[in-house]
């Protein structure tokens, strides 16, 4: 591990925008439905031309061309035209031309009049200001102008969850996690990037090694270029250049396998993989074999794994045990947090949440 050069930035990433778990649908009417915490409330009467569910508010722009949001059981008015909008666990972003919005806690609030590229994560905002070629972040209710950073409007930078990394002027790799600004290392030959909360690993072109940094700190990994790597909430797996496959974890590293998997996925605090035609989880320091095959069809989302088994039933597999939630066959389904809604026979839209499953 290594001791970095840091900066303070006035921000802390500590609350959420939104805290509550939906689920939103067509019904066979063509009706708009939103499912908040057990009950089920239409909020339109014509069909929408489009919607996005993150863990606590639902966007969808009307059949007028309304950009709309519900929220804390409230249903807001968000903009009378809109060209693209991105819902995150907690964040809700959209665009006007080259006006960057952010909408939190029911108000809308202008990031940029000009706004170029920009990446959303869940918590955080990091676009570049065309006019002032500055980066800047949004999170918690405050931009933060990296003053000091003066790049060009095609510069590139990378976004987690609660975390942003970019190159500087003095080709410094930067990354910005809660109120602190470190300088990892300086970028001669490029380098591959990926962040999570919390977390970030990197591949430096020029050594090709593979560092991971965690807790303030950046830890020297492998010596080699892993064949593959993948970062979620405070974690990394990774098949390094020997095939082995490994997870970094909360500061510890796991030998998962000796050989590549088929397959492997990490979303929030779950990883999930298959070896040898068994499909497996990791969760929280423990592996779970789910099923003896690889579902066909799975989600990652919040605290649940949901998939088709081999009988057709839609399963979740959560705390270490396989529910099914459905035993008819189901037409399509959409994991958001700890919320299922799938539609199963002919048309008919359920919800599972907390353990139970409703029906309008």
């Amino acid at each position: 591990m290594r001791r970095l050069t840091i900066t303070i930035l006035f921000i802390c990433i500590t609350r959420l925008a939104f805290c509550q778990s939906l689920g939103a649908f067509t019904d066979y009417d063509k009706h708009f439905i939103v499912f908040d915490d057990g009950n089920f409330r239409q909020l339109e009467f014509q069909e929408v031309r489009s919607f996005a569910i993150g863990s606590g508010c639902v966007a969808y722009i009307n059949n007028g061309g309304y950009l709309k949001a519900y929220a804390n059981h409230i249903q807001y008015d968000v903009s009378p035209s809109v060209d693209n909008y991105t819902i995150t666990d907690n964040l809700f972003t959209f665009c006007v031309g080259s006006q960057l919005y952010v909408f939190e806690r029911g108000n809308r609030r202008l990031l940029s009049g000009f706004a170029g590229r920009f990446l959303v994560g869940d918590s955080v905002v990091a676009f570049i200001d065309t006019n002032k070629h500055f980066l800047s972040i949004y999170t918690d209710g405050r931009v933060s102008e990296l003053a000091d950073i003066i790049v060009g409007n095609d510069a590139e930078f990378w976004v987690g969850a609660n975390t942003v990394a970019f190159v500087d002027m003095h080709d410094v790799l930067r990354l910005v996690c809660g109120d602190r600004v470190y300088e990892l290392f300086n970028v001669i030959d490029g380098i591959s990037t990926k962040l999570g909360r919390n977390i970030g690993a990197f591949v430096d072109h020029s050594d090709g090694e593979f560092r991971i940094f965690y807790d303030g700190e950046l830890h020297d990994i492998e010596q080699f270029t892993p064949k593959s790597f993948k970062c979620g909430y405070e974690q990394v797996a990774f098949v390094n250049s020997m095939e082995n496959f490994r997870l970094f974890s909360n500061g510890e590293l796991y030998d998962i396998s000796g050989f590549a998997p088929d397959m492997y996925d990490v979303n929030r605090k779950m990883l999930v993989y298959s070896l040898q035609g068994q499909f497996f989880t990791f969760v929280d320091g423990e592996q779970y074999l789910v099923e003896n095959y690889v579902p066909q069809s799975y989600s990652i989302n919040g605290n649940l794994l949901t998939y088709i088994d081999q009988n057709g039933y839609l399963a979740v597999f959560e705390d270490g045990e396989k529910h099914i939630i459905s035993y008819g066959p189901v037409n399509d389904y959409t994991a958001v947090g700890d919320v299922v809604v799938f539609n199963e026979g002919l048309n008919t839209t359920k919800i599972y949440y907390n353990g139970k499953t409703y029906k309008k």
